[in-house]
């Protein structure tokens, strides 16, 4: 007869087993809990802060602070947006309101950064275009070869430039030529016209009576150009 040896492994009971599996899952449960309860606080935050009728509305001060380092709000910029507006009234005065409102403001708009950028008045610019052309920028003599709103000679300021008698159509070529041409001839209407005799003479008191229209519209409505 052959015996056998037994041998017994000793193991942890079912009761231990379950007692160490309810444990864990006691602890994933609290930690569970106390994620959900985080969550929760933080979305309670931010509503309270965000949406919740007792929060302080933000004030304009502070907001325009905010928006100014993106877009800055400044006196000399809302000082010159006003300009360009009375400008282009000035524009729709002298034409009999026949140059449309935003053709005026984008008139008026390069004449007050050309005028700015060569130093002269804006008014005298708007009397010399009003005498030249009407305000029409399409204009063109062909005969003397004069081009859009301030009748630029292509030989003489075009061509020099390296322009076309196209590119003179373009009132922001135009009106700036128009201010460089009036500054080179030390702002005098008469030599900015370079006519002679009667003619030359009836030019100068239209464009002379246009800028006293001008100055006077201002003065009634406390503009200051200068």
């Amino acid at each position: 007869m052959r015996f056998f040896n037994l041998m017994l492994i000793p193991c942890s009971s079912a009761s231990d087993y379950d007692r160490k599996f309810r444990k864990r899952m006691v602890l994933h449960t609290v930690l569970d809990t106390l994620q959900l309860a985080f969550i929760m606080a933080l979305c309670v935050l931010f509503l309270l802060k965000y949406f919740s009728p007792l929060a302080p509305a933000a004030s304009p001060v502070a907001w325009s602070q905010k928006i100014g380092k993106f877009v800055p709000f400044t006196n000399s910029a809302a000082s010159e947006s006003e300009a360009v507006v009375h400008l282009a009234g000035m524009i729709r005065l002298v034409t009999d309101d026949q140059v449309p409102e935003n053709k005026a403001l984008r008139y008026a708009g390069l004449i007050s950064q050309a005028s700015q950028r060569f130093g002269i008045n804006p008014l005298e610019i708007i009397a010399i275009i009003m005498t030249e052309s009407n305000f029409k920028e399409k204009s063109i003599n062909a005969q003397t070869g004069d081009y859009g709103l301030g009748q630029i000679n292509w030989i003489h300021w075009g061509k020099p430039f390296g322009l076309t008698s196209q590119d003179l159509l373009d009132p922001s070529i135009n009106i700036f030529l128009t201010c460089h041409v009036y500054k080179y001839f030390g702002s005098d209407f008469g030599r900015y016209h370079r006519g002679n005799g009667i003619k030359s003479e009836a030019y100068i008191v239209n464009v002379a009576s246009i800028l006293s229209t001008l100055n006077a519209y201002s003065k009634l409505n406390q503009m200051n150009f200068s």
